[in-house]
């Protein structure tokens, strides 16, 4: 018991000494951990913003749009320094709730995922988000090809067939309005054979600049695009034409033509039977012309089935003349044995008269065509049956008639509307035994 009391005198002597001892003791360890272990703040950036309860502006028909400054947010963080050394800005969630909007603005809210039970504070810099609220607009485009590049020399593009060609748009109606055309971009650069890939949609204004997607919601993102390559073959253009220039005038046969060849390209089995694209004869109408005629032709309206221009930016415009000239007009000596007396009468015999041994031909033509005519190229015939009809007689007799000579010329020779009459002389023929003999006629000639 001695020693307990000793014990007991030991702890209650000075007392209140001892309890200032501890309490000073306990002061010097804070500010020792103060002065090791302080509490600061550090500020964490660029820690993204989310977007929470969107499904409100959606059943309003609103599209929402956050500003730039306002997709990421810096916060300051107070704690201990041992806690913000182990803290980086992916231990903090940013986000807006939108059925906190007002006027333009929602409330930023940040929470720690990480020692939040240790952090004293987490303080957005920016208390409020920038967001623009607007009508929601609605959209559908056809998917355009855009091809880039040039396939391989010999080689063009054929048929482009773009998969799942429309896409829906929805977004802010300031975005969606100003949308001109949605296209899927293609390169075919040194391509020579048929190509399908996938495509990236893109979307364009007016004026060729590109709409971002950033605030918008796609029905698809991209699509597949299938290009057919054909081979090309050069091939003559041949053109024709129609009609009978006015009187006294011919076309010469030389056609002009700006285009006179072209480069088509199709599928190997339309392009193999192509060797000429023809224009026809009706395409260029030459009646009653007295000088060269123009005509502009489409050549592409007279294109073989299946083929197309190799380069559709190509003129297909051809402007076609026809050469037209006056007529020249020169005579020409037929002899008579180049003329045939048809439908003679039964008994009878009919020969040219007079003495006649040539007749003279007055022909119209080119110079380049006359310059090569002689009388053996040009025939007649008299007809005996017309004669007797003109006459008013069923069947002429015996004597001497005035008849025309229609005669055939040529080609590009033309009758100088000159006409030739010859006098054809009628006699009876006797009959001796099996035979007959011609009997002479009175020509009335001494």
């Amino acid at each position: 018991m001695s020693i307990l009391k000793r014990l007991g005198h030991k702890l209650v002597d000075n007392l209140l000494l001892k309890i200032l001892a501890l309490v000073l003791g306990l002061l010097i360890w804070i500010v020792v951990v103060s002065i090791d272990n302080p509490v600061r703040t550090q500020i964490f950036t660029s820690i993204p913003v989310n977007v929470e309860n969107e499904e409100i502006m959606e059943k309003e028909k609103k599209a929402f749009e956050v500003a730039e400054s306002s997709r990421t947010v810096s916060v300051s963080v107070r704690a201990e320094r041992a806690v913000l050394d182990q803290l980086s800005r992916d231990n903090f969630i940013a986000s807006i709730d939108l059925a906190n909007y007002s006027d333009g603005r929602v409330p930023i809210n940040v929470r720690a995922t990480r020692y939040a039970d240790r952090i004293a504070s987490v303080t957005p810099r920016t208390p409020y988000a920038v967001v623009t609220v607007e009508d929601l607009g609605q959209r559908q485009f056809t998917i355009e090809p855009e091809i880039t590049g040039e396939v391989s020399e010999g080689y063009s593009i054929g048929d482009v067939v773009v998969a799942n060609n429309l896409v829906r748009v929805s977004g802010p109606v300031s975005v969606v309005e100003i949308i001109d055309r949605a296209v899927a971009r293609v390169s075919v650069q040194g391509i020579t054979r048929d190509i399908r890939t996938e495509s990236k949609i893109e979307f364009y204004d007016k004026n060729g600049n590109s709409v971002p997607t950033t605030d918008l919601e796609l029905s698809r993102t991209d699509t597949n695009v299938t290009i057919s390559i054909w081979n090309n073959k050069e091939v003559p253009v041949i053109y024709g034409y129609t009609g009978i220039p006015a009187d006294g005038y011919a076309a010469t046969g030389n056609v002009i033509a700006t285009i006179n060849n072209v480069m088509l390209k199709g599928p190997a089995s339309a392009l193999s039977g192509v060797d000429s694209v023809g224009i026809p004869a009706a395409a260029v109408d030459i009646t009653g012309a007295d000088n060269n005629v123009t005509a502009a032709v489409d050549i592409e309206l007279y294109l073989p089935a299946g083929v197309d221009f190799a380069n559709m930016d190509d003129n297909t415009i051809s402007n076609v003349t026809v050469e037209i000239q006056a007529l020249d007009m020169i005579n020409v000596e037929v002899p008579v044995s180049n003329i045939i007396i048809d439908n003679v009468p039964e008994g009878m015999n009919a020969v040219i008269g007079g003495g006649t041994q040539q007749v003279v031909v007055s022909v119209r033509g080119l110079a380049s065509t006359l310059s090569a005519v002689n009388p053996a190229m040009i025939t007649g015939r008299i007809d005996l049956s017309g004669l007797a009809q003109s006459l008013g007689v069923a069947q002429l007799g015996a004597g001497v008639y005035d008849a025309e000579v229609a005669f055939t010329y040529p080609e590009g020779v033309y009758s100088g509307n000159t006409p030739v009459i010859v006098s054809v002389i009628l006699s009876h023929h006797e009959v001796i035994g099996d035979s007959f003999i011609e009997m002479p006629q009175d020509t009335g000639e001494e």
